[in-house]
């Protein structure tokens, strides 16, 4: 052989080398994405956390003592579209209503304030088929709550059996 196609073969393995690794590196990032979101006991919604988040069964969804915080299904909501009956607004001033994709779903995201510090975000997300709510309550302050309860929404991801 000559040094050219020696050369042409120590570059190709080294590269496909560098893709091996590279390609196990993204499979552990997948993985550990994966083990980071949480079930919403009893549906096919998964979401990852904030941090401080835990279930908690007299919520009825994760709660953040440290501030009173909680992200929860509404289960209500969800059974009363299901069955094809109005589903009620909340209760509050709206005051933004914008569209979001959640796992590849249409959805709406519906912020509403309720009396001086408290808001409520209110996200709905389906197809044809299905329609899921999932609300979130805060205080106003802290400020950080409510980013990290929004970018928390945004990874819920669907996975029915």
């Amino acid at each position: 052989m000559n040094s050219n196609t020696m050369k042409m073969k120590f570059l190709f393995c080294l590269l496909l080398s560098m893709k091996i690794i590279t390609g196990c590196k993204d499979s552990k990032a997948e993985q550990q994405y994966a083990a980071a979101l949480t079930n919403f006991p009893g549906t096919d919604i998964y979401i990852q956390l904030p941090k401080g988040f835990v279930w908690n069964e007299t919520a009825m969804g994760f709660y953040k003592e440290a501030d009173g915080s909680t992200i929860k299904h509404d289960e209500f909501k969800t059974m009363r579209y299901a069955a094809k009956i109005h589903v009620e607004e909340t209760m509050g001033s709206l005051t933004t209503q914008q569209p979001i994709m959640i796992s590849g779903y249409q959805g709406e995201l519906k912020t509403y304030l309720q009396g001086s510090t408290g808001i409520q975000l209110e996200l709905s997300f389906g197809s044809t088929a299905f329609m899921e709510f999932i609300e979130a309550t805060y205080f106003s302050l802290p400020e950080q709550t409510g980013k990290d309860i929004l970018a928390a929404l945004k990874t819920i991801q669907v996975k029915k059996q």
